[in-house]
């Protein structure tokens, strides 16, 4: 038996970690026009797998489990075991050595850039993380894990946005340290960082403080979200060019990179991507504005080709977790005892 452990809820999947949405995708398009059985469990349960991270797939087989961590392990699995190609999911194996290559390297690259740009979405975005991002988290863990997990990803993000240059949108006045484990929100800190000789004598100074402090962190984030649709940009740019690079001849500005009608473990991880980055629920959609009018053509093809994928989702494969599967306080507890083992 298969069974596909993501981050979600009931039925639907998370936008906060694309991997767990192009496996979900991967399955869905694949597996179920093969007829093969498989679940996908909304267990947002961390532990489960030896790196602590999802998407993790169970195969369960003569009593022995094999587990498969993070969209490129799983994708290759799926690739060799299941190398059909009479779906619309071309497997690895059937690509050219050239094309095995391009997509290897694709995988590569969003991995190590648009990850970070994402991430900068979600949680260094301080509309995006107080009012959508941290919220989700009530539904997909139990008390007082809801509390814990969003933190440990603020914290984790601030740190990885540096390596394509983007900071915290930090100011002496409204925000705790990232050592604190307290993401950035509207609450008067004393304990200044940066600027902090400047010290209140009266209320009206504090309040011209905490006006020009306010206006510092509009203007921090301003430049931050600019840096990252300049970032994010070129990393369109480069998809576009690859897609002419491959296909020289198509009449179109952009379309499937590998096969007509047919998609690459790649792209699935690119459209999950995009739709993380694009999801309309955000309260800070600028990314998807600067998409639309920067590259229309591969805006309109993606939002096509997300939309379908979505639609490929079968809500019969869902199920969530249960038992020991649950990321609750007594199991977590038991796991760090080691009195439970996954």
């Amino acid at each position: 038996m298969i069974e596909l452990h993501i981050w979600g809820a009931d039925k639907q999947v998370s936008i906060i970690d694309p991997e767990s949405l192009a496996s979900a995708w991967l399955l869905s398009i694949h597996l179920t026009p093969q007829q093969i059985p498989y679940n996908i469990v909304t267990s947002c349960n961390t532990n489960l797998s030896d790196s602590g991270r999802l998407p993790l797939l169970l195969v369960r087989r003569n009593g022995t489990t094999r587990k498969y961590e993070g969209f490129s392990e799983i994708s290759h699995f799926i690739s060799e075991k299941f190398p059909a190609d009479s779906t619309k999911y071309v497997p690895d194996v059937k690509l050219s050595t050239t094309d095995q290559l391009a997509n290897f390297s694709l995988i590569s690259f969003l991995n190590n850039t648009t990850k970070y740009v994402n991430q900068y979405n979600l949680y260094v975005n301080t509309e995006n993380y107080e009012n959508y991002t941290r919220k989700l988290f009530s539904s997909y863990l139990p008390f007082p894990m809801m509390y814990n997990q969003p933190l440990k990803f603020f914290k984790s993000a601030s740190e990885q946005v540096k390596i394509i240059g983007l900071g915290v949108n930090k100011t002496s006045l409204f925000s705790f340290s990232v050592g604190d484990e307290t993401p950035e929100t509207e609450t008067f800190n004393d304990e200044n960082e940066g600027e902090q000789d400047e010290v209140a004598i009266s209320s009206l100074h504090e309040k011209v403080m905490l006006a020009k402090s306010k206006d510092k962190a509009i203007l921090r984030e301003s430049r931050n979200s600019l840096r990252c649709l300049n970032i994010l940009g070129e990393q369109i740019s480069h998809v576009e060019r690859l897609f002419k690079q491959l296909n020289p001849n198509s009449p179109v500005d952009f379309a499937h990179l590998f096969r007509a009608k047919k998609i690459s473990s790649s792209e699935l991880l690119l459209y999950a991507y995009f739709h993380s980055l694009t999801f309309a629920g955000l309260p800070d959609n600028f990314i998807a504005n600067y998409l639309k009018q920067k590259s229309p053509a591969f805006w309109k093809f993606a939002y096509t080709i997300t939309e379908a994928l979505n639609t490929s989702l079968v809500p019969e494969t869902f199920r969530s977790a249960s038992g020991l599967e649950v990321p609750s306080l007594k199991n977590e507890v038991l796991y760090l005892m080691s009195l439970v083992r996954y």
